[in-house]
């Protein structure tokens, strides 16, 4: 852990909690490792690295264009129900705490202030340390996305989940095969240490 990394708390939504639309297996395990790692930053104040949590937030349906609007039309319900956009409680008591921002896209990056983040950290040499949900999605699509801006990343294994074990996995498949160069892989603990 470095004071000039930027910790991404990637959309840990109701939505994505058991028994939710869009459940992901490993969520719970996700918000533990989480949680511990933002413990961590909160105890070390001014020695710790920077820390940000985003949430998928549908764009209205006017501003929406492409397969966005079509997107917005077939997840209507889930879009509209304010409590699946909520953090969820593990995650949530953490905003008063950390910055958090709304995206409408899959990237993190396309979030003016976490991108502004993210060049702050690459240019003190810091790293970007994915954690969240959808591994196959929203994790992956900001891992793309900076890894195209020059960051560096460090992906979290315990701290990312996908919709279930298979798609976690392939990720990782993926992921490896821009090792180490653009990402290394670690465990919280392994991070904390």
């Amino acid at each position: 852990m470095k004071k000039e990394d930027l910790i991404l708390v990637i959309d840990m939504q109701k939505v994505y909690t058991a028994g939710g639309p869009w459940a992901c297996g490993n969520v719970k395990r996700a918000a533990g490792s989480i949680s511990k790692l933002l413990d961590r930053v909160i105890d070390l104040e001014d020695k710790a690295p920077s820390a940000m949590l985003t949430r998928f937030i549908a764009a209205d349906m006017d501003d929406a264009s492409g397969v966005w609007s079509e997107y917005n039309d077939v997840n209507r319900e889930i879009n509209e129900d304010p409590v699946m956009n909520e953090f969820i409680p593990e995650i949530a008591r953490y905003v008063e705490e950390f910055p958090y921002f709304d995206k409408c896209t899959y990237s993190c990056f396309s979030q003016p202030y976490v991108r502004a983040a993210g060049d702050k950290a690459m240019v003190h040499g810091g790293d970007i340390v994915l954690t969240g949900v959808v591994a196959e999605c929203c994790v992956l699509s900001t891992f793309f996305q900076g890894a195209d801006l020059g960051y560096h990343f460090i992906y979290l294994t315990d701290a990312c989940a996908g919709l279930d074990d298979e798609t976690e996995a392939a990720v990782l498949k993926v992921l490896q095969g821009l090792s180490p160069l653009h990402v290394e892989f670690m465990t919280t603990e392994e991070y904390l240490k």
